[in-house]
């Protein structure tokens, strides 16, 4: 590890291991579900496990919060009343305690999947779903439907007992990532936001008190940078700005060789073309940015110092076979809903990419997403663990196997075409946690779709700027002009009364992100594509 000098990672959205990566052909047969007939119960039918035949399957999102998880994973409601009831919070039908959470020492079943989609189903579409329809939960892909995944999990290091670290949704899945915690949220939006009023220190600022180039590339029509609005932003500011950089400067900076020592490259997850693989994006929307970001990095000069890792925040409700294991508590934060935050969730793809990994590694030993932020604070000596969680993680070595450059790496894999492919969420916003006539009112305009973040990042910019939720506007465009418009107005009212002061600007306030809210930032560029062609090609060097 200590050759790598640029450390890249790219982290998707809401897919098991056995969702994308079950069908690969050289692991243990017990490690995936290729030649497994899996059956999977709900009430007054069943759907079998296999091939997906729309690549936007599950459609529609299944439910991701941690009621929902705890009946994939142990198969029952508890109590009984639950079934068709809220998973989240904000609803006024929240389910009940324990939110289906199993009786101490009770052992996963992992096959509750289908019957959490059904009543998740009949709660947000307030009808039942057809016995198609129900299908969709049991949908998987294969090397030959999600090929560039499958391809690169074939050739680099692919773990398969890489877990999330909380049977939770996105949020408190991507702090646990940068923290070793979520401060007990089991929630994407708890209390009134993240960005505002979330205090546990990060690997960007354990980077940054220890003079370690890093940076955050981010797509320009998303705004702002998701983790820092998951990482109190709106009061670090002065810390995201100057790291803040276009995801067509990731690609400049990967031409050059001049990526930073940390990377953090952001999909799109907020609005317009997604490309984050969240169930129901097509997921060739994905794969594409994917071999857009691989073939950048092979391309790089700085390769042999280079390693790209390739992970999920959770499972978003896809299926998963493998039952996951008793975690280390993380610290006392009193966690939500009763949880002790003492079991992982879902295990996830987790791929790693780089010179010194020897083709179709495939490391079996137990390990969750702390891993990485362990490894960077051994690489870069960023100083203790800043939890029991990060403490216990292990580190990515067994990656790193190889004592000289592999001479036979994939010199490109060509892009996936999206030639008739609906960039949106189909018209489906999925199991978002906000008011229904919110989700409504945008769903119901077709062709400009907003994601379920992106509906939370809304809701919650119009709490803090003290507008009521109606008042945001309807179309892509005028979202995100009234966006940028409440975080000027943010900006502004800071300055006026003084504001918080961030530690790492030197008692100076930056109130905006290198991004479209500026009218000085530079206008984004585009990158120059590698070829395209129906399919996909590999390249090896001669």
């Amino acid at each position: 590890m200590e050759r790598i000098d640029h450390w890249i990672v790219l982290m998707f959205e809401n897919r098991s291991f056995d969702n994308l990566l079950g069908y690969l052909p050289h692991i243990d047969a017990g490690c995936g579900i290729r030649d497994r007939e899996i059956t999977l119960r709900y009430p007054g039918g069943s759907v079998r496990v296999a091939p997906a035949t729309d690549f936007r399957a599950p459609l529609p999102d299944p439910g991701e919060a941690y009621g929902n998880l705890n009946v994939q994973c142990y198969g029952q409601y508890r109590p009984a009343a639950n079934a068709g009831k809220a998973a989240y919070p904000i609803f006024g039908d929240f389910m009940a305690p324990p939110y289906n959470a199993p009786p101490s020492g009770t052992a996963a079943t992992m096959d509750g999947f289908a019957l959490d989609y059904y009543w998740n189903f009949r709660w947000e579409k307030e009808r039942a779903p057809t016995h198609a329809q129900m299908q969709a939960i049991g949908g998987v892909f294969t090397p030959a439907s999600a090929p560039v995944i499958n391809t690169l999990a074939s050739e680099f290091a692919v773990f398969t007992r890489w877990f999330c670290e909380a049977p939770t949704c996105t949020t408190p899945n991507r702090n646990f990532f940068f923290c070793g915690t979520s401060l007990g949220r089991l929630d994407n939006e708890l209390i009134v936001n993240y960005a505002w009023d979330f205090t546990a220190p990060s690997i960007f600022s354990l980077l940054e008190d220890k003079g370690v180039s890093w940076a955050v590339y981010f797509d320009r029509s998303q705004v702002v940078p998701m983790c820092s609005l998951s990482l109190g932003g709106a009061r670090h500011m002065g810390l995201w700005r100057p790291h803040s950089r276009s995801r067509e400067q990731f690609f400049s900076d990967c031409s050059a060789g001049t990526l930073p020592a940390y990377s953090w490259l952001e999909p799109n997850m907020l609005f317009g073309d997604l490309d984050d693989y969240h169930p129901p994006t097509d997921i060739r929307t994905g794969e594409r940015f994917l071999a857009r970001v691989y073939n950048a990095v092979r391309a790089s000069p700085a390769w042999k110092r280079t390693a790209l890792i390739v992970t999920f925040d959770e499972a978003g409700g896809t299926y998963d076979h493998v039952p996951p294991p008793a975690a280390p508590v993380p610290d006392d934060s009193p966690g939500a809903q009763g949880f002790a935050f003492d079991r992982f969730g879902v295990r996830v793809p987790a791929i790693v990419i780089s010179p010194y990994t020897q083709r179709g590694t495939v490391i079996r030993d137990l390990f969750h997403a702390d891993a990485v932020l362990a490894t960077m604070r051994e690489r870069f000596g960023l100083g203790p663990a800043l939890t029991r969680r990060d403490a216990a993680a292990p580190l990515l070595g067994p990656a790193f196997n190889l004592s000289d450059p592999r001479r036979d790496v994939l010199c490109r894999i060509e892009l996936p075409s999206l030639a008739g492919v609906d960039r949106s969420r189909g018209g489906d916003p999925g199991d978002s946690p906000d008011a229904k006539m919110f989700v409504h009112k945008h769903a119901e305009h077709g062709g400009e779709q907003i994601s379920q973040l992106g509906y939370v990042v809304l809701r919650n910019v119009a709490r803090m700027a003290a507008h009521d939720i109606g008042d945001v506007p309807v179309g892509l465009d005028a979202v995100k002009g009234w966006l940028a418009g409440q975080v000027r107005a943010l900006r502004a009212a800071a300055t006026l009364r003084g504001g918080p002061v961030d530690q790492h600007a030197g008692g100076r306030l930056a109130w905006c992100w290198s991004s479209c809210c500026c009218s000085h930032c530079p206008a984004p560029r585009e990158p120059t594509e590698i070829s395209v062609s129906p399919g996909m090609r590999l390249f090896r060097p001669v």
